[in-house]
């Protein structure tokens, strides 16, 4: 969940600043903004396994760029270990999206 988390983050805050710099109001610009990456993100999901997205999501594609954590490997899994495919985190980042556009905003 904790991808979910970083990707809606991530995805809000482009909302937040695209919708500050249009020129409609904030809030109209906010909703509309939420739904389209909402919307785009569950297109991403759409793609299946084996895709660029995928490989992005990859740990080892993220420790390359960020480095490691001591103590802890971002390659080897053990067998308690949650995980989420790629697919799985964007369509409940865009659906989380989605349903604050609809529902909150």
């Amino acid at each position: 969940m904790f991808r979910v988390a970083i990707a809606f983050v991530i995805a809000m805050a482009i909302a937040l600043l695209w919708a500050a710099a249009s020129e409609h109001s904030f809030e109209h610009d906010l909703r509309i903004t939420t739904l389209t990456l909402g919307l785009v993100l569950i297109g991403m999901a759409a793609v299946g396994r084996g895709s660029n997205f995928e490989r992005a999501m990859d740990f080892g594609a993220t420790e390359a760029f960020w480095g490691r954590v001591p103590g802890m490997s971002s390659t080897r899994r053990t067998g308690e270990d949650p995980t989420l495919s790629p697919g799985a985190v964007f369509v409940l980042s865009g659906a989380t999206l989605l349903a604050l556009g609809l529902f909150v905003l």
